[in-house]
């Protein structure tokens, strides 16, 4: 079934460089099994982070993000029965573009037959925005059903509280704080408070940027459940459906 949505029309010369999507595995740390994908966006002449960035200052980073999540979504079909697609959403397209009669509706409604399995990744932008606009946001997107996770975790701050109060169905953890977690101390504690928060709100937990064998050993004792990162697969443009863990 493809999905064929044509927002921003107008806007859309102004895309010079063509983005496509790769897809990273999100996994079940005590079984194995891919539990989902993470969507990300790609050009071939820009990185994303200056993609974003410049489209903020050109006042494009909507019709930029429906256009990555344009992209994102053709791979629903491929779905096994138990997996997920995590799409990354700037928290100006949320505030903006997502309340009654706006194109985050029709996007939604577009989507209905694939709500159980798309979750909404607030990227790391959030904890700067007003918190009642985010509220609202995320409480029409529960409206039709779909699920959030708040993305970049990497502190347990006043502001951070409050976002997780909005009970998440997941908190990713930043992957600075993952990478090397078995021998930072400091960063230990971090993620103990992180995954004490997350079990007072309902969430998931998800350890990002996991990349050694001893760094998924802690993240499991720590009980996290799942993990995404280099040491289970990198981003992909097609989704990968079998692992082949390294022998460390």
């Amino acid at each position: 079934m493809p999905f064929h949505f044509n927002f921003f029309k107008k806007q859309r010369a102004e895309f010079k460089n063509p983005i496509h999507s790769v897809y990273q595995p999100i996994v079940d740390i005590a079984t194995g099994d891919i539990i989902g994908y993470e969507a990300l966006a790609r050009s071939d002449k820009e990185m994303p982070a200056e993609m974003f960035r410049r489209s903020y200052e050109q006042g494009t980073v909507i019709p930029l993000d429906f256009h990555c999540l344009e992209s994102s979504i053709k791979v629903l079909p491929e779905l096994q029965p138990d997996q997920c697609l995590f799409l990354n959403i700037e928290p100006l397209t949320l505030e903006q573009a997502f309340s009654k009669g706006k194109e985050g509706e029709e996007f939604l409604k577009g989507l209905k037959a694939y709500t159980h399995k798309i979750v909404f990744e607030l990227t790391e932008g959030v904890k700067k925005s007003d918190f009642s606009f985010i509220q609202r946001g995320v409480e029409f997107i529960r409206v039709f059903g779909y699920r959030f996770a708040l993305d970049d975790i990497d502190d347990v701050s006043t502001k951070t509280s409050q976002l997780a109060s909005l009970r998440p169905d997941f908190l990713k953890i930043d992957l600075q704080l993952v990478q090397g977690i078995a021998g930072n101390y400091l960063n230990q504690q971090i993620i103990r408070e992180m995954v004490h928060l997350g079990r007072m709100n309902g969430a998931e937990m998800i350890a990002e940027g996991v990349e050694r064998s001893s760094d998924l050993d802690f993240i499991r004792n720590m009980g996290i459940r799942y993990g995404q990162g280099f040491f289970f697969a990198k981003p992909a443009k097609e989704l990968i459906f079998a692992l082949q863990l390294p022998k460390e």
